[in-house]
């Protein structure tokens, strides 16, 4: 059995760690939010569009790491494309992770109170 040759190995990698991410926005979507940092989903005045705008934002943080493998095979170990591709990796992950933190704290602001939560039975 042949070992991968090395100009495959960075591609390959970047397209299995993109994996992980994914089955993370599936599972969003399927409305389990409470990966997204322990939200209440209980606790959202719409929790169905908190899952969907995380997982799409997920999922765009997939595609950009897909998108850095193919762009890490099409380097093929020229140096000043693996730099190109890493600084548009970092920016499009950095910048989602941005967006998802912004998102997240806006979800978290508009928390409804605990003494309006019917689980806690106190108005």
């Amino acid at each position: 059995m042949n070992l991968p040759d090395n100009a495959l190995v960075l591609p390959l990698i970047m397209a299995v760690s993109g994996l992980p991410v994914l089955v993370a926005a599936v599972l969003v979507a399927r409305g389990n939010l409470r990966l997204i940092n322990g939200l209440d989903a209980a606790r959202l005045r719409d929790p169905a569009a908190a899952a969907a705008r995380f997982a799409r934002l997920l999922a765009l943080v997939a595609i950009s790491m897909f998108l850095a493998a193919l762009g890490f095979y099409w380097a093929h170990g020229d140096y000043n494309r693996i730099l190109v591709v890493t600084v548009l990796l970092l920016v499009s992950v950095n910048g989602l992770a941005v967006t998802m933190l912004i998102a997240l704290s806006r979800l978290k602001r508009d928390y409804r109170a605990p003494r309006d939560d019917p689980r806690t039975g106190r108005r």
